[in-house]
Order: C-alpha cells, then sequence, then structure tokens
C-alpha cells in the first residue's frame, strides 16, 4: 500500500508517462509593488482574473524529465477541457498527426487508452482518493489546468469558503494557504496582476510535492490572458518528475465532440499493472 501511495501521484498528475512506454519555490522577479487589499477582496481579485469559459481547447507541445536525467521526451498533443465534465489529453504522433495515446478524465472516473498498444486501464476517482488518503479530486485538477485558485474537494469556491485561507504578504508577493482534512497545504502564489503564479500543494514532512508554475501569460481567443506555458515539478521519495506543458493557441467555448469510447478488443489492465510500469520506467 505504501507504494501504491507513493506512485498514485504520478499516475493522476503525469499518467502520460504510462502511454509512453524537497520542495522548490520559483517565483519570477518583480519591481511592481502590491496594492494593499483585504484577505476578501484579494481573494476576489484573483477569483477575477480566472478565465471564464464553458469549454477550452489547444494544441501543444509538453515535454517529461523523469527524475535527474538530462533529456526531455517531447510530445505534440491537444488539450480540451469541457468545463466540470471532462479534461482529455490526446497524444498525438509527430508529424502525422494521428492519436496514439489518450487520457480522459471524469469526475467519476480516470481512462487510460493506448492506442499504440491496444490496451488501456480504467478506475474510479474513489479508487484514487482511497489511495491517496486525500481530497484531491477532478475539480482541483480543472483548476490546476486552468490557473484557477480553488479548495480541495470542492467544486467551486464561495465568499463563506474565505475565512478558510490564510494570507500572507510581502511587499510583492501574496500566498494564500490553506488545508485540507487530510493535512495536505495548498499555495497559492501571486503578483500585483492578482494572477496566480504558482501552486504549490504538499504534505508536512514533505516527503510528496506538487509545484505548478504558470508563465508567458498571452491573449486567448476571448482577449482575456492566459498562461500559454505551465511547469509542474512532482517530488516524491527519492524521485523527481518535470512536466513542461507549452501551448500553441487557447480557444474558447468553440464546439467539439470528446471521444471517451474504449476501442473493441483492447486489453484491460491493471492499475497495479500501471504502477509496475512506471516503476520501470
Amino acid at each position: 500500500m505504501k507504494n501504491k501511495k507513493k506512485y498514485f501521484y504520478l499516475i493522476f498528475l503525469t499518467g502520460l508517462l504510462i502511454m509512453f512506454s524537497g520542495c522548490r519555490t520559483t517565483r519570477k522577479a518583480t519591481s511592481v509593488s502590491l496594492n494593499k487589499m483585504s484577505k476578501e477582496d484579494r481573494i476576489e481579485s484573483i477569483k477575477q482574473q480566472a478565465i471564464p469559459f464553458n469549454t477550452i481547447s489547444s494544441s501543444m507541445r509538453f515535454s517529461i524529465k523523469p527524475g535527474m536525467k538530462k533529456s526531455n521526451t517531447t510530445i505534440p498533443a491537444q488539450l480540451r477541457i469541457i468545463k466540470d465534465e471532462i479534461i482529455q489529453l490526446s497524444l498525438r504522433a509527430p508529424f502525422i498527426n494521428t492519436e496514439v495515446a489518450r487520457l480522459t478524465i471524469t469526475p467519476e472516473q480516470i481512462i487510460f487508452l493506448d492506442r499504440s498498444n491496444r490496451r488501456y486501464a480504467s478506475e474510479s476517482i474513489q479508487t484514487f482518493k482511497e489511495m491517496a488518503s486525500f481530497d484531491f479530486d477532478f475539480y482541483s485538477l480543472q483548476a490546476l489546468f486552468t490557473n484557477q485558485l480553488f479548495i480541495a474537494g470542492k467544486s467551486s469556491i464561495s465568499s463563506n469558503d474565505y475565512n478558510t485561507f490564510n494570507l500572507n504578504e510581502d511587499n510583492f508577493y501574496t500566498k494564500l494557504k490553506n488545508t485540507d482534512n487530510q493535512g495536505i497545504n495548498y499555495d497559492f502564489i501571486s503578483d500585483y496582476t492578482n494572477r496566480i503564479l504558482q501552486t504549490e500543494m504538499y504534505n508536512d514532512n514533505k516527503e510528496v510535492n506538487i509545484n505548478w508554475q504558470y508563465k508567458d501569460f498571452g491573449l486567448a481567443s476571448n482577449n482575456r490572458l492566459f498562461p500559454m506555458k505551465m511547469t509542474m515539478d512532482l517530488t516524491v521519495p527519492d524521485d523527481l518528475i518535470t512536466l513542461n506543458l507549452n501551448l500553441n493557441s487557447l480557444d474558447i467555448d468553440t464546439d467539439f465532440r470528446i471521444d471517451t469510447s474504449i476501442p473493441d478488443r483492447f486489453q484491460k489492465i491493471t492499475i497495479e499493472q500501471i504502477i509496475l510500469l512506471i516503476q520501470s520506467l
């Protein structure tokens, strides 16, 4: 069970690795001082910077750097999100742009589809929660992908939740901190723009740390700013994995269908097999 918990984090946020086979804080220097605000006004301002959407789609390239290896594995992909319903990452073959693998996440289920080897894995979100022993869920992952403030285990934040955040500020940066029922800490770092520059999740002994950074804010199709580059560092005992996402453009509220079907004659594999595969990588 200990090994399962250790590798849960890798499966949940870097499940892309499957389909292809301490703590660190980084802040961009700024010289613009913060405007003074109450905690409630600060939270409201940060929430207002979140991009409104019903759907999001973007082609992108991302690189994966497992462990201390010097080289990255760069993969073209398509990201599609239907708000509060589904997140899907489709991995594409270079040049011919055909799908070779797919990761689909809904509020109830996670599905890995490996077209190259004609196999798939499917598991409920509840099972993943039990393996991880904390409340991280679909809505938290959606917030990470869309540069939003969140509270683990909740689909949205209301003004009644503001008192659960602790606020710390210096001249240039704001840190909002929330802690879930399992003792996992969530730190949200922003600057004078009130945009989230970094979200960090960690337990008190720092055995597991997820550091998600947002950079290169550019215009989406609705003329709102969105981070076109995201970097996620995942630290688990004796391992570090870095995932870089570079979006080409961001289309908001376009019509599209998301295929969640599993082709006939694909072999089902278990979560235990997934964990073994990750360990072998």
